[in-house]
């Protein structure tokens, strides 16, 4: 249920530019406690200079603010992966 009401937030934010998809995995942090990754995939011809990730921080904050607000116990961390 926890996975459904993150993967909704996804959906419900538009997608940035240069990111392909977005996923959610359930998984836990270094420390045992459950957490969900964000997998933010990014278009393999996306140049990723520091105004860029000054945009994505913006648009993966809006997403992980929804999640931290909606009561779900587990905390919001981000992934990166390049598209092939």
């Amino acid at each position: 249920m926890e996975k459904a009401k993150a993967e909704q937030f996804v959906a419900e934010t538009p997608m940035m530019d240069g990111v392909e998809s977005v996923r959610v995995d359930l998984d836990e942090d270094f420390t045992g406690d459950p957490v969900f990754r964000l997998v933010f995939r990014l278009r393999s011809d996306l140049k990723f200079d520091r105004a860029m990730a000054r945009r994505f921080n913006e648009y993966a904050a809006i997403i992980q603010t929804k999640i931290l607000h909606s009561g779900i116990k587990r905390f919001p961390h981000t992934r990166l992966e390049r598209a092939a």
